[in-house]
């Protein structure tokens, strides 16, 4: 009969593996909309005449700098994260193959 805590942390393991997964891809996502979102920003600060730019547009145009900076926050957040998680599968896998020996 298997030992109930080598299964219990087998499946932690393939469950925080699967949430690593998962948050690399999420971490990807945020950074490619940070990176796009940049373009749009810069060619929009660049390219359109200040002086012709109602007020609003003006503050939208700020604005996506604001959001495209958050999102690239949030992106290096994610991928501290996503190394801590990474140390902690290893860990894990490291225990599981050493308790399987």
């Amino acid at each position: 009969m298997p030992d109930q805590t080598s299964t219990s942390g087998l499946d932690s393991a393939e469950a925080l593996a699967k949430a690593l997964k998962d948050n690399q891809q999420a971490t990807k996502a945020v950074q490619k909309v940070a990176d796009e979102l940049a373009v749009v920003h810069a060619v929009l600060d660049s390219a359109v005449p200040k002086k012709t730019l109602a007020p609003d547009v003006d503050q939208a145009v700020a604005h996506t700098g604001q959001l495209e900076k958050q999102l690239s926050e949030s992106s290096q957040t994610l991928k501290k994260v996503n190394d801590s998680m990474a140390r902690e599968v290893a860990k894990r896998n490291s225990r599981r193959r050493t308790q399987t020996r």
